[in-house]
C-alpha cells in the first residue's frame, strides 16, 4: 500500500513537472462594460455544451488604438466565492501600452488560448489593432501561458483598457483540481 501511495505521488509530480496544469475551470459569469458602445460593443455570454460551460463573445471594434491606449489585468481569488473574500493574486498584468500588451500577453497567452475558437488577428497583425467584428465561439482556454499549479477556489479576472474608449471584461470561474493527472 505504501509503495502504491509513493507511486501515485511520483506520477502526480512527474505530470506537473512536464508542464500539465493541475486545475480545471468552470466559468460562472462573464460581463463587459464599455464607455462608448458605438466605438466598441462587447456582448459576452456563457454557453453550455453537455456538462461543460464555454464562453462566447461578439466584439464590434470601431476605433483605433494609439500610444495612449493602456491595458492592465488583475486576478483575485476567494475560497468561498463570497464577494468580500476575494484577495488580489500575484498573477496580474501591469499597466502597459496596447502595443506592449499585443507583443507579450496577447501573443503568449490570449492568442494561444483563443485562436482555435475565434477570428482574432494573428499576433503579427495586432498593432494597430484592426477594426472589425470578432467572434469568439464556445471557447475553452487550454491553459497555455497560465500557471500550472493553482489553489482551488473562485477566481475573478478583470481586464481593463483605457484610452479613447474605456472598457472592461470580468470573468468569474471556479477552479478545481484536475483528477485526470492521476490517471
Amino acid at each position: 500500500m505504501f509503495a502504491n501511495s509513493r507511486l501515485v505521488v511520483f506520477w502526480f509530480l512527474l505530470k506537473c513537472s512536464l508542464g500539465e496544469r493541475n486545475w480545471i475551470y468552470e466559468p460562472l459569469s462573464v460581463e463587459a462594460k464599455t464607455s462608448d458602445p458605438s466605438k466598441l460593443n462587447i456582448e459576452p455570454s456563457l454557453d453550455r455544451i453537455g456538462r461543460d460551460f464555454t464562453i462566447s463573445i461578439n466584439l464590434d471594434w470601431n476605433y483605433d488604438v494609439d500610444e495612449t491606449t493602456m491595458v492592465e489585468a488583475f486576478s483575485y481569488r476567494s475560497a468561498s466565492g463570497n464577494e468580500k473574500d476575494y484577495t488580489l493574486m500575484p498573477w496580474t498584468m501591469p499597466k502597459q501600452t496596447y502595443q506592449q500588451y499585443t507583443e507579450t500577453y496577447y501573443q503568449n497567452i490570449v492568442y494561444k488560448n483563443l485562436a482555435n475558437c475565434s477570428n482574432l488577428p494573428e499576433p503579427d497583425n495586432t498593432y494597430p489593432w484592426p477594426r472589425g467584428q470578432y467572434k469568439l465561439e464556445k471557447c475553452v482556454a487550454n491553459g497555455d501561458g497560465l500557471p500550472e499549479i493553482a489553489p482551488e477556489g473562485y477566481y475573478k479576472i478583470i481586464f481593463q483598457v483605457s484610452g479613447e474608449v474605456d472598457w472592461e471584461f470580468v470573468m468569474i470561474s471556479k477552479l478545481t483540481s484536475n483528477t485526470n493527472l492521476l490517471g
